[in-house]
């Protein structure tokens, strides 16, 4: 879509539209500053007049306009504060008449700039705003002043002037008024218990004297004399619209919005600013009323209710308007525009702060950027909306009256065509059905594309939701649409549509249910297991708390809705995971796993910003910490159910997770712990250091998501911390409170249940030593005492939080200890023996058990025989000391350490391992590794790794043990010396 830029020069002298000639003609006479005919001043001069008839009988009028228009500094944007001194000036006698004048002279000048091509449609839109502004405060202090001097300055009752502030509301508080805009406007004052101080007409009441204040504003910018009127003002945004008071006390507004806000007032007050008076009375209002407007989660029943507005609009529009085309709400016009952006700022605005814009475009950019919309959509109805906006101008330059349609004097329509861009009317007129055309598409897919999608349900699939145990052929009906258990699933009709007995639907919530149910029920019939997808749907929409809001999320977003019940007729654990986390819902909608892989350092500057808006408060400090584990963990959940993510990229994403987790519940507990006990020093005096370690499957990037984490705290050394309120620590006990502190953040249950619980006996001396270690302590315990199972273990230790230099020392300290030389004896005969006890007493495994972990052949057969040939070989071979499974066993390999058959099994039946384990863990509503013994969910559980057929449960079970057996005869061979 190409659109025109502004036109380069006037038109002819013989193609002057009258009322330019006749004011050329008028100021041919005596008028001074009259520019040559045919120089360049005069060129410029004939294109505003031809744009505007109100420009030009201004100009004839008051000699200052003239000056306005020909400012030689027109090319320079007029500032807030020059508007502001515009105003500012001496009004004489006639204030009425100053306002007006300062008015024209300054829209004048604004026109010239647009018409000119020396300004685009958002710095025009800026400049009038900034007008308005300015008049709104100017004619705030001259209400007071007038007002102060009958009665005397308002007082609250507690003493001290009681303060008002004007909110600017809509386009105004964007900054995109246009030509001919209202200013809407909101008055707030500090109390409504108090009086004036008294003057010559005596003393009045707060109430009062606000109402006073309000009047004689809308009367100092509105009344119409015969030099015009500055703004039109509009009063009915406040609450209770026209029946309200015309300025409310804060704490009534508060209150008001808190109780009985509606939707459209949400709207209005996300697009709110303080323009006059007391401003930060007005920031602390909104401040106030931020979670009003903004909804922790998404809300969707916003849509819902934005389209209803619409809906009264486009009525009201084509009763008045007489169904002519309209700039602003027609089809396609500048309402849809905005109401698309502010929908999807409504919606999300909970959830990304930086939408939070009362500017259309920039909103629009922010939007693009946090990918709500696409970028391409943004850009293309930011063209659109300049370009309506634009023509929006050159029609209201006319006469500045509010209007949004071509005029229909021709005359006047080849004018806007010119201002615009056009030769003729007929090409602006194409040009508007293109841009009309594309965001009537765009709004229409955002408010109207659910509905296309869920069009084509059959008449059965409607029907069964009024299904109950009673009704004949319900059984059969529920058979036909393929549940196993009737009973079951006409249960679960029930609870999907009347709700758990306690709560039952609102009239909201059953009327989205009608119309989303159908396309539902269609998911429900497709998904693996019908059955079980409408028990979770039900239990689910149950224990939401919020009914109606999830149900308008569902109905808006067809793919998340597919998505869901896709996930609820194939996971139990994840299904588990969202019936008891129902927010998590928001994730299924802002993204999907498969294309989100955000690297360590984005996940834990995304924890630390979120952790440091809730600093302050402890327990919302530790939900904040569990909700993003639990959101990350679902991201990658999803992505490994039908992303194809392999094992090892699942067990890093959910590592990197863990590790942001590590790194926020640590800064928390230091910031809590420095703040009581001052900050830990060493001997010398300098900061002492902490630092967190990771063994097990942290340590090697390979946690799933029911893992522990495997941690080891250290400590620099000796000292003291500085103290506060006379309290002292010695470093060994601060560390210690650090790191119980640190643990009970990760560990505590919540509201938002556990982040993570943490296992801390690989330290040294397990559960019989001290909680945090010193590093010299922790070397002499490595090099004089430690077992073989706990050097073993050692092999997987990596740095994970705290200070980064310590965690490379004590990792030094480890490969010093491990790879220092060569073992002094063979470590295969303990590590075997660990390994048999491991099988006997953990796998439990019969002809029927198969365990994939702790069984004969399982993974931890691979696991113990690459620990093996790293403790034998890691001293010459520093590549093969990896903490990572599948890179040491790589290394080795390719260093020839063990040999290339015996590695190439161990690698492939780790792999096929790992991936039934993931899947499994996945589609298990508990943590297991033993292989299911009903045939349904061994069938299911194949199909999840890639087996096809009737039932290819069999199959799996069959190349399982097959695996086993070709793994335990690896790892036999390795812990025998066999190639190794």
């Amino acid at each position: 879509m190409t659109l025109p830029r502004p036109p380069p020069g006037p038109p002819g002298s013989r193609t002057l539209p009258r009322w330019a000639r006749a004011a050329l003609d008028r100021l041919a006479g005596p008028a001074e500053g009259v520019p040559e005919p045919g120089s360049g001043p005069y060129d410029r001069l004939c294109s505003v007049l031809s744009a505007s008839p109100a420009v030009a009988s201004w100009v004839v009028r008051d000699p200052g306009v003239l000056a306005s228009v020909l400012d030689p500094d027109l090319g320079r944007e007029q500032t807030p504060a020059g508007c502001a001194r515009a105003f500012g000036g001496e009004p004489g006698g006639d204030v009425l008449a100053f306002f007006r004048r300062v008015r024209n002279r300054e829209l004048a000048r604004i026109v010239a700039r647009e018409v000119l091509g020396l300004a685009p449609v958002p710095v025009t839109a800026r400049e009038v705003s900034a007008v308005a502004e300015a008049a709104v405060s100017a004619a705030v202090a001259r209400a007071c002043r007038e007002l102060d001097e009958r009665f005397g300055p308002c007082l609250a009752a507690g003493g001290g002037v009681n303060p008002v502030c004007v909110l600017g509301m809509g386009k105004l508080a964007g900054r995109e008024l246009n030509l001919a805009s209202d200013v809407d406007l909101l008055f707030l004052y500090g109390a409504a218990d108090g009086e004036t101080a008294g003057g010559p007409d005596g003393r009045v009441p707060a109430p009062d004297y606000f109402a006073r204040l309000v009047r004689r504003v809308a009367e100092l910018l509105g009344r119409v004399t015969a030099d015009g009127f500055v703004f039109r003002v509009d009063l009915d945004l406040r609450p209770e619209g026209r029946s309200g008071p015309v300025a409310q006390p804060v704490d009534n507004a508060v209150l008001y919005y808190q109780s009985w806000g509606q939707t459209w007032e949400r709207a209005v007050l996300m697009r709110a600013r303080p323009v006059a008076g007391d401003l930060e009375l007005g920031r602390r209002f909104l401040e106030e009323l931020g979670p009003f407007v903004y909804r922790r989660s998404l809300d969707y029943t916003t849509v819902e209710d934005i389209k209803e507005m619409k809906l009264r609009i486009d009525a009201a529009a084509a009763r008045r308007l007489g169904g002519g085309d309209d700039l602003k709400l027609g089809r396609g016009g500048i309402r849809e525009v905005e109401f698309f952006v502010q929908t999807l700022q409504l919606v999300h605005g909970g959830r990304f702060p930086g939408v939070r814009t009362p500017n259309t475009l920039d909103a629009l950019d922010r939007l693009a950027a946090e990918g709500v919309v696409g970028a391409g959509i943004a850009r293309r109805l930011g063209r659109c909306y300049r370009f309506l906006r634009r023509v929006e101008h050159a029609v209201q330059a006319l006469h500045f009256r509010q209007t949004h349609r071509l005029p229909a004097e021709p005359e006047e329509v080849a004018a806007v065509a010119r201002a615009v861009g056009f030769g003729d009317p007929a090409a602006l007129a194409v040009a508007l059905d293109d841009v009309r055309a594309a965001v009537q598409g765009e709004y229409g897919r955002l408010f109207h594309g659910a509905e296309r999608e869920r069009a084509g349900v059959d008449g059965a699939t409607r029907a069964l939701l009024g299904l109950k145990p009673e009704d004949p052929g319900a059984e059969a009906a529920v058979r036909r649409a393929g549940f196993r258990n009737p009973g079951r699933a006409l249960e679960g009709l029930r609870l999907l549509r009347e709700g758990p007995g306690r709560r039952p639907p609102s009239p909201r919530a059953r009327r989205i249910l009608g119309r989303v149910a159908p396309s539902l029920l269609r998911e429900v019939a497709a998904s693996p297991d019908p059955d079980r997808a409408l028990h979770h749907l039900g239990r689910f929409l149950a224990a939401s708390g919020a009914r109606a809001s999830y149900l308008a999320l569902l109905e808006e977003n067809p793919a998340t809705a597919k998505l869901l019940v896709r996930l609820f007729g194939s996971s139990d654990f994840l299904s588990r995971y969202l019936v008891g986390h129902p927010e998590l819902l928001d994730e299924l909608v802002l993204g999907g796993a498969a294309v989100s892989d955000p690297g360590g350092d984005d996940l834990a500057a995304g924890l630390a910003g979120a952790l440091e808006r809730v600093r302050e408060d402890d327990e919302e400090v530790l939900d904040t910490l569990r909700r993003f584990r639990n959101a990350e963990f679902l991201r990658v959940a999803l992505g490994d159910l039908w992303g194809g993510l392999p094992p090892e990229a699942v067990g890093a994403r959910l590592t990197r997770v863990a590790e942001a987790c590590v790194e926020g519940a640590l800064a928390f507990a230091w910031r809590r712990s420095a703040e009581r006990y001052g900050e830990p020093r060493d001997a010398a005096g300098r900061p002492a250091r902490f630092a967190v370690l990771g063994l097990g499957k942290l340590g090697g990037r390979e946690i799933d998501y029911h893992s522990d984490l495997d941690l080891v705290f250290l400590y620099s050394g000796p000292g003291r911390t500085e103290g506060r309120d006379g309290r002292q620590l010695d470093n060994g006990e601060f560390f210690a409170r650090l790191a119980q502190r640190l643990i009970s953040a990760l560990s505590t249950r919540t509201r938002e249940g556990v982040a993570f619980s943490i296992d801390a006996r690989l330290r040294p001396s397990g559960q019989a030593g001290p909680l945090v270690t010193p590093l010299d302590a922790f070397a002499a315990y490595h090099r004089e005492a430690s077992a073989v199972w706990e050097r073993q273990a050692l092999l997987r230790l990596r740095p994970v939080g705290g200070d980064p230099e310590l965690g490379r020392e004590a990792r030094a300290v480890v490969d010093r200890e491990l790879f220092g030389g060569p073992p002094e004896g063979d470590p295969r005969p303990e590590i075997a023996r660990i390994r048999e006890r491991m099988q006997r007493e953990l796998a439990r495994e019969t002809r029927d058990r198969v365990d994939l972990k702790t069984g004969a052949g399982g993974i931890v057969d691979v696991e113990f025989a690459v620990q093996a040939l790293q403790l034998l070989h890691g001293w010459r071979a520093p590549e093969a000391r990896s903490p990572n499974t599948l890179e040491a066993l790589g290394a080795l390999r390719a260093e020839r350490l063990v040999d290339e058959g015996l590695g190439q099994e161990l690698e492939d039946g780790y792999r096929f391992l790992r991936r039934v384990e993931a899947r499994l863990r996945v589609l298990a509503e508990r943590s297991t590794d033993t292989l299911p013994a009903d045939p349904g969910r061994l069938a299911e559980l194949a199909r999840g790794v890639g087996y096809e057929g009737k039932d290819p449960g069999p199959d799996l079970a069959a190349a399982v043990r097959a695996c086993k057996r070709r793994v335990r005869a690896a790892y036999t061979a390795v812990m025998e010396g066999v190639g190794a």
